[in-house]
């Protein structure tokens, strides 16, 4: 699960939002900044994290452990 989505690292570009398989995150207009819209939803693919050039995004490493056995 997407454990930080920091608003205030966030530099607006949407890579996120586009990356995202599960749409589980949105852009805020008001606040030129994504936020977590369906937190339940995300399927910690950590794709979101990857590709985050302001690093603003931490999935949370036990959950890879659970989803990625392997």
């Amino acid at each position: 699960m997407i454990e930080i989505l920091d608003q205030q690292k966030c530099i607006g570009c949407g890579t996120c939002v586009e990356v995202c398989t599960k749409d589980v995150l949105r852009y805020d207009d008001e606040k030129s900044a994504a936020y977590i819209a369906y937190f339940d939803d995300c399927q910690t693919c950590y794709n979101c994290e990857m590709h985050c050039p302001a690093e603003a995004i931490f999935v949370h490493p036990y959950h890879r452990d659970k989803v990625r056995p392997w």
